[in-house]
């Protein structure tokens, strides 16, 4: 690997800060190699705790002790455990985990597991030594908040249908109960026995609401005409992020007289917001700034400032946000990102994964790899993807799947058309991005030079019996029943593997428990029986989310695979 890509796929993040009782904001970084709980003070950064698996969250109780959830290997098989001094308690092991959050009085931690059944989060409660069930839960369920009048669950059916609960005193009452398919999702106390959470209930997109819990009823608080992803409240203020063509708007909204502003942020994507113990924090990824945590007060102040390895991240490419429309008529949105010099380029089509996702604009090093060396990198937000209302999200279920394919292929197409593209492009994606790199592949192999998938679906139904148990209700309600075998098979790459002809370069982790790797392992067995060209990188102790540490030498992989098919096309 050259030094360039060294220093690109090397360069660290923050993400996910909270304020602590103390006054410090704490937050995750992989700094130190791996995601760990780090801590600012106001005057130094300091790894909070050395831990040997990766951490990926926490939450502060008002007393100031801090729990996590840590895994191994990046199996995604989430331990909880509670900090309180020089002492960590494990709090959870068995089974699948969710965090969860704290009691008003700091004593108590809410979690979600399938310690009982694996396909089911019921909710616990860990006192400080022991923990016990305080509900029977069905499906995926996450703790989001701890009031006076109890717990508020975040049911989720699919990605798209989803219900808040309330648990109090065993009692578990669905505040939301609704018909058809409604988000309806992280509720977060109020005050007064009010709770505030996001719902599409009344529009195309999603806003937020208020429910009086004494009288059951629910009124629209901030309706727009694009979508909000997150918001926290602190005494009389929401903040909240509103979703603006792939960008980030932050808000904040002064309750008692709805009087709004617009806080003036870096371009690019806030990924986490958290308001405690009256201080505004959240992280944002950006192509020029990397991805880092903020604060705000009265002013937006970057509180990290990540290694950087000598990259000049004000090099770095932002993207273009262009439409075309598809043969059937839609508008379908994409980033393009264009690197120095004149058209046509060598062009790498980005796939996002999902599908319930969108390609946005934040910090890639991936994406700015390829661009400093020459390419054009489209993003398409085929349909099905998020951030464009609940009616564009439901294009691609079941049958429809293919409707999303012919999305990549006019994609390419429109790129075509522009004079953007020399020669033929390469395919990437992983998860869903890297079966819709296949079956782009397989389905208009006329379009492609290479391809590179990731962690990606290869045959729905063996995907379906084998990923973790309490995924596959949800990825049946966008792929199919597990029944319908004949559905399947329409909709599954490996229907189609011989008529993949551009050279592939396949990369999946061992330890992955969303798309087991027997995935990748049946489609580079039938690849190679029909003598076709195919790179198979197998990674031991990775899971689908590959690790800061592996991350240079797979995207180096990549990088090296796109460079060389691209250079004898042209």
């Amino acid at each position: 690997m050259d030094l360039l890509a060294a220093r690109l796929l090397s360069v660290k993040t923050a993400v996910a800060p909270s304020a602590g009782p103390d006054g410090s904001i704490y937050y995750l970084s992989d700094a130190a190699g791996q995601y760990l709980i780090w801590r600012y003070d106001g005057r130094r950064h300091d790894v909070y705790m050395p831990w040997e698996g990766r951490v990926g969250g926490f939450t502060i109780s008002p007393r100031g002790r801090i729990a996590f959830a840590a895994d191994i290997g990046g199996d995604e098989r989430w331990r909880i455990y509670a900090v309180e001094g020089d002492e960590v308690v494990e709090v959870a092991s068995e089974g699948f985990n969710n965090l969860g959050a704290w009691s008003p009085d700091g004593t108590k931690l809410a979690y979600t597991s399938t310690a009982e059944r694996p396909e089911d989060f019921s909710l616990y409660i860990f006192d400080g030594s022991s923990r016990q069930k305080a509900a029977d839960l069905q499906g995926i369920n996450i703790a989001t908040d701890w009031c006076e009048e109890g717990i508020l669950i975040h049911h989720s059916e699919s990605s798209r249908d989803g219900d808040v609960y309330l648990v109090s005193g065993g009692e578990v009452k669905n505040l939301t109960k609704h018909s058809g398919e409604e988000l309806n999702a992280s509720p977060r106390c109020l005050g007064g026995g009010r709770v505030a959470y996001i719902t599409n209930r009344w529009s195309e997109y999603a806003g937020i609401a208020v429910l009086d819990l004494k009288t059951g009823e629910a009124k629209q608080l901030i309706q727009l005409d694009r979508e909000i992803e997150l918001f926290d409240v602190w005494g009389n203020y929401m903040a909240y992020v509103a979703n603006e063509d792939g960008y980030s708007g932050l808000y904040v909204m002064h309750l008692p007289t709805g009087l709004t502003h617009k806080v003036a942020i870096p371009p690019g994507v806030v990924t986490y917001l958290s308001w405690r113990f009256g201080k505004l924090v959240f992280s944002l990824s950006s192509p020029r700034v990397g991805h880092e945590v903020f604060i705000y007060a009265g002013e937006v102040r970057m509180l990290t400032d990540s290694p950087k390895y000598g990259v000049d991240m004000s090099r770095n490419i932002t993207p273009d946000v262009v439409r075309f429309k598809a043969s059937d008529g839609l508008d379908i949105p994409m980033l393009i990102y264009k690197p120095q010099g004149q058209p046509p380029y060598k062009v790498v089509v980005l796939l996002h994964g999902g599908p319930e996702s969108q390609a946005r604009p934040g910090f890639d090093p991936l994406v700015q790899l390829l661009t400093r060396t020459g390419h054009l990198v489209a993003a398409p937000n085929f349909r099905g993807s998020t951030g464009y209302g609940k009616t564009y999200m439901k294009l691609d279920d079941w049958g429809n799947r293919l409707n999303a394919v012919r999305d990549v292929h006019e994609a390419v197409s429109w790129l075509a058309g522009q004079g953007l593209v020399a020669g033929k492009p390469c395919a990437l994606g992983g998860s869903y991005g890297g079966y819709l790199t296949l079956m782009s592949l397989a389905l208009y192999p006329e379009d492609w030079r290479c391809g590179v998938e990731m962690a990606g679906i290869v045959n729905l139904a063996t995907f379906l019996e084998r990923t973790a148990p309490w995924r596959r209700r949800h990825r049946e309600a966008e792929y199919g029943r597990l029944e319908d075998k004949e559905l399947l098979a329409k909709l599954s790459p490996i229907t189609y593997v011989d008529r993949i002809t551009a050279p592939l370069l396949v990369i999946h982790g061992v330890n992955d428990v969303r798309v087991p790797v027997s995935e990748a392992d049946q489609l580079v067995a039938k690849l190679r029986e029909l003598g076709r060209s195919v790179e198979y990188i197998r990674l031991e102790g990775e899971g689908h989310v590959f690790s800061s540490a592996a991350k240079p030498k797979i995207y180096g992989e990549v990088v090296k695979f796109i460079n060389a098919h691209l250079a004898q096309g042209q």
